[in-house]
């Protein structure tokens, strides 16, 4: 074995701690390949595009954690049903939390947005969320002139809003 390919089965695979908040940041169709059907509902392009946190509740899989997500618009009858799916780690981009001193402070009514956490941004300052498929800090990522990608996503275009959140990030960290 090379010491590229030993160097590759050393990384950790992104840890997953349960009930932390986390966003999804992949379009629908790189999701749509690891789930079924029966999970596609319409609150799953607020999913994807991020708009909706939801919290790490448990493993269901060796790479599989399920996720709870509480969609923003109201179901016909009057209530806001959970959606609950298994999403695969490497699509789950984690939520900083916040003080509560902190968040009452600075937090006013111009703040929309979640921030990224600590661990989010490396050392050359851009997110490793690959901006074609959406994956979030998985090992053997390339960086390219607008971010990171895959392995499997070098030579396929990016995806636009995926290069838009990686620039939000970064411009919020320099800030």
């Amino acid at each position: 074995m090379g010491s590229r390919t030993l160097r590759e089965h050393l990384q950790v695979e992104p840890l997953v701690t349960l009930g932390q908040k986390y966003r999804i940041l992949a379009p629908s169709s790189s999701l749509r390949e690891h789930l079924t059907d029966s999970y596609w509902c319409s609150s799953m392009e607020e999913v994807c595009g991020g708009k909706i946190v939801g919290v790490a509740v448990r493993y269901t899989g060796q790479n599989l954690v399920l996720m709870q997500f509480i969609p923003k618009k109201v179901s016909p009858a009057g209530y806001r049903y959970p959606v609950s799916m298994s999403i695969p780690v490497e699509y789950l981009v984690p939520v900083a939390t916040r003080s509560s001193a902190e968040s009452q402070s600075m937090a006013g009514s111009f703040h929309s947005s979640p921030e990224p956490s600590e661990g989010t941004l490396h050392g050359d300052g851009v997110t490793r969320l690959c901006v074609v498929c959406g994956r979030y800090n998985v090992p053997g990522m390339l960086l390219r002139r607008h971010g990171y990608k895959c392995r499997g996503c070098v030579g396929k275009k990016s995806n636009a809003a995926l290069r838009t959140e990686v620039s939000r990030v970064k411009e919020e960290v320099n800030v």
